[in-house]
């Protein structure tokens, strides 16, 4: 067959174009677009009498021109080989090599693997649709652009609760001098609203249809997701209609699903919850029993006072003023606290979390000292008892269950590898069969797989890691155990940083001598001993003259820093020079000393310029520059001593547990951020306006005071479900515990008793079980560190072991360990029952 050229095949680029790789012998399909976009699964078939003809002369360098093809027919379709050698020659040929790794690919299948491969690094599920149209609009609607707005749409929808009525624009809570509200007119906030919500079930069908209606109807989330959305257009409509003026809104309390639908880490969160519960409930239950018997011991020991009582009362006194009856204690204990079953329970329950602790025993306490055993007793089994023990629960169910869904994660991912290897392996052995060429290897090749590794989209790190391990070995051919191997660099989130060698002035030994003293460990030590030496002389200037230390130009405080900034500035130049530029800036300690020694210096260079060096010239006071420069310069040097934290194990495992904590905050607080939301437009709905301000009462003229510890006499007037700002400040308060139960008490009386139940569900929720989970997270993340720099130094390994060690971990991180490999069966399986990607067995 003569050699075919196509001027549209030419001008839109070949195979090769679009993978933008240097592979020189790809085959590429010159159907028509209705046919290249056909079920990418569908074997290539090419008679046996293919015929194959050679190329001319290949172009200068080793790569084979668009013009330089061999041209493949089988009577239906014409298949081309790009080839720069005899790919009919020896199998150690370039050209036959590249020929069998491509031969039986074409763009779609191996879109098809990248596409494979970024959801195994998200962690994504793969039954997806896999038509070769579908699965471009499918990385699309993945990518990060349209992520961007979808987090954004779900932000401005929550967002809308400081501007919808009751605005939440005023500058002060305070319901004494609030003022009235900037309240925007009706239809601006409902119309982002519903345009929100549109775009929320818009993006919910087109998830829908990606991963087709079998998913749908299998995945609780997507289902309760439109539920959600109809429920919330419905609610819009009456809210429009009744001139959105109302308080109560159902939507709004469930706008924090779109939160938890759009986070997998918050999903498993939940899930991990939801199973807690069962075990966390049998604890409370055992915490409420606790209570109820300790509620109905302190109305049997603390009555309240009765009238045959206060008679009683006063003929024993009348008899003897020095001495006080046990009724009396009784009944003042009583009147204050356990007057009836409900009081007596709350001021138990607020007495657990310690909020009126102690001033629910003293008015017995003050009587007999004995009656303090009574809640000496009920803290010590509630609070240090059955508290903790719900910290154990929650601790061991979250890590189990938790480790459970990370290995359902895990398990997606070498899903994902393995069916990117699939798609691409069985394709070649369908080529291999329907043609003529036996000698063809059904693995994946080495240009093949580094083709996929170009296109992913993945992040710098993890792309640079899976160049170097394609760099180190090149096989041929990969099998299934390569693949999966070679794709274990997914989880390389971080970038592994290698220490430039030191520079050393070889030709000069006394030079050489001198960079040894500088960059030893002992030199550090006395690093660290200026810098302490320094904050100590801050103190204890700062005790015995404050005002003359910061307002004076020649103070002592002032001379003394201004020696040690000099001695640290000559510091870091020494270390620059012997290590070198290279060796200093790779450390992070060393940069962060750089930075502050430098501020330190243009702080006292200000100062000298300004009021002149310390110990000449004219003593100056009062100025405010010289007081802010000063007190800035002394913030610094106290900031400067942290440097010593990486350099003590115990401190260093704790700061670098706290900023594992920050970077995996996202799940926890966003868990947070739900509850709060939802209570916060609960508590708005049931107690706006409940709290009303009178003005001070007056009797015969004069103010009456208000009773103390109450919400007037407290003057928690700011405090309240006004509007949504201010709801989610009293949660906060309620959360911290410190005099909660003054609002208990508060809305209690503004309401009616059953307002209890919203507070202590709340306090269940936000302390008991998200604190809890938060707790059991900071356990888990610190034993982990632990474990691993006592390895660490069991192994007597040197600085940069220990400090890969404290190394910032992410939650699927700090599981790896735990997790199991998935069976080959186990993938082969899933992979067979996938309801798209029907691979040929």
């Amino acid at each position: 067959m003569a050699k075919r050229k196509d001027p549209k095949r030419a001008s839109a680029g070949s195979f090769a174009d679009d993978m933008n790789s240097n592979v020189a012998d790809y085959r590429t399909f010159s159907g028509t677009a209705d046919e290249r976009d056909r079920d990418v699964t569908r074997p290539l078939r090419i008679s046996e009498n293919t015929d194959l003809r050679r190329s001319s002369v290949p172009e200068e360098g080793g790569y084979g021109s668009y013009s330089d093809r061999m041209s493949i027919s089988d009577g239906q379709f014409d298949w081309q080989l790009t080839s720069n050698n005899d790919v009919l020659g020896a199998s150690t040929d370039a050209g036959s090599g590249n020929f069998e790794q491509f031969a039986g690919l074409d763009q779609d299948v191996i879109f098809q693997a990248v596409v494979f491969i970024e959801d195994a690094y998200k962690y994504r599920s793969i039954c997806h649709r896999v038509d070769p149209k579908i699965l471009r609009f499918y990385r699309s609607y993945l990518s990060t652009w349209v992520n961007i707005i979808h987090v954004t749409v779900i932000a401005v929808l929550h967002l809308l609760a400081f501007l919808e009525y009751p605005s939440s624009l005023t500058w002060t809570s305070d319901i004494r001098d609030r003022g009235e509200r900037i309240t925007l007119p009706c239809g601006v906030t409902e119309s982002i609203e519903l345009i929100c919500l549109l775009l929320l079930l818009a993006d919910t069908f087109i998830r829908s249809y990606f991963m087709g209606w079998s998913y749908f109807k299998g995945h609780r989330w997507l289902v309760v997701s439109v539920f959600i959305l109809s429920m919330s257009l419905v609610d819009w409509m009456v809210s429009v209609t009744l001139g959105c003026q109302e308080y109560i809104r159902f939507r709004r309390i469930l706008r924090p699903f779109f939160i938890l639908q759009n986070s997998s880490l918050m999903k498993k969160t939940i899930n991990c919850l939801r199973r807690t519960l069962p075990e966390v409930a049998s604890v409370l239950l055992l915490l409420f029993l606790h209570l109820f018997m300790f509620t109905l011991f302190g109305m049997l020991l603390f009555p309240k006072a009765t009238d045959t009582d206060s008679s009683d009362d006063i003929i024993t006194n009348n008899t003897n003023p020095n001495q006080t009856s046990d009724t009396s204690i009784a009944s003042t204990e009583g009147q204050e606290y356990f007057k009836t079953l409900l009081q007596a329970f709350m001021s138990l329950l607020v007495l657990l979390t310690t909020a009126n602790n102690p001033d629910v025993m003293m008015p017995a306490y003050r009587q007999n000292r004995f009656f303090a055993m009574f809640f000496i007793i009920f803290l010590g089994i509630g609070l240090y008892c059955f508290m903790n023990m719900l910290t154990a629960v929650i601790y061991n169910r979250f890590r189990g269950y938790f480790l459970n869904s990370m290995q359902g994660s895990h398990f997606r991912r070498k899903l994902g590898v393995r069916a990117a290897f699939e798609i691409l392996r069985r394709r070649k052995s369908a080529f291999r069969h329907q043609s003529s060429i036996s000698t063809i290897s059904v693995g994946v090749g080495h240009s093949v797989v580094k083709s996929i590794v170009d296109q992913i989209n993945v992040s710098k790190n993890v792309k640079k890691a899976l160049q170097q391990a394609l760099k180190r070995r090149q096989p041929a051919i990969y099998a299934a155990t390569d693949f999966q191997t070679l794709f274990e660099e997914l989880n390389q989130e971080e970038a592994v940083r290698e220490r430039p060698e030191i520079r050393w002035f070889s030709d000069y030994p006394k030079i050489v001598a001198i960079q040894k003293i500088l960059i030893h460990r002992y030199f550090f030590y006395f690093e660290c001993s200026m810098a302490f030496i320094n904050v100590i002389l801050i103190s204890v200037q700062l005790q015995l003259q404050y005002d003359r230390s910061l307002t004076s130009s020649h103070s002592t405080l002032r001379v003394i820093n201004f020696c040690f900034i000099i001695y640290y500035v000559i510091e870091q130049c020494l270390k620059l020079w012997a290590m070198g530029w290279r060796r200093y800036v790779s450390e992070r300690e060393h940069i962060f000393e750089a930075v502050i020694t430098i501020a330190l210096a243009i702080g006292e260079t200000v100062n000298a310029i300004e009021y002149g060096i310390p110990v000449y010239g004219n003593n100056i006071h009062g100025k405010l520059m010289l007081w802010n420069i000063i007190r800035i310069i002394n913030i610094l040097i106290m900031i400067r001593l942290l440097r010593v934290i990486p350099h003590i194990q115990a401190m260093s495992i704790i700061a670098s547990t706290i900023i594992d904590l920050v970077k995996n905050m996202k799940a926890f607080a966003g868990i947070l951020i739900v509850f709060y939301y939802s209570f916060a437009i609960m508590g708005m709905e049931l107690f706006h306006d409940a709290i009303k301000y009178h003005g001070n009462s007056t009797q015969n003229g004069s103010v009456l005071p208000y009773e103390c510890g109450s919400y007037q006499q407290l003057d928690y007037w700011a405090n309240n479900f006004d509007d949504f700002a201010a709801s989610v400040v009293v949660l906060w308060d309620i959360m911290v515990v410190n005099n909660w139960h003054v609002f208990l008490a508060a809305y209690a009386k503004a309401t009616s008793y059953w307002s209890y139940i919203y507070f202590i569900i709340w306090w269940l929720l936000s302390v008991v079980i998200v604190l809890n989970l938060f707790t059991a997270l900071i356990l888990e993340n610190f034993i982990i560190k632990w474990d691993k720099n006592v390895l660490a130094s069991r192994e007597r390994s040197g600085t940069a072991e220990l400090e890969e060690a404290n190394n910032l971990i992410s939650l699927h991180q700090m599981f790896r360990d735990s997790l199991k490999e998935p069976a080959e069966n186990e993938l082969l399986v899933e992979l067979t029952n996938h309801n798209y990607l029907m691979l040929d067995r």
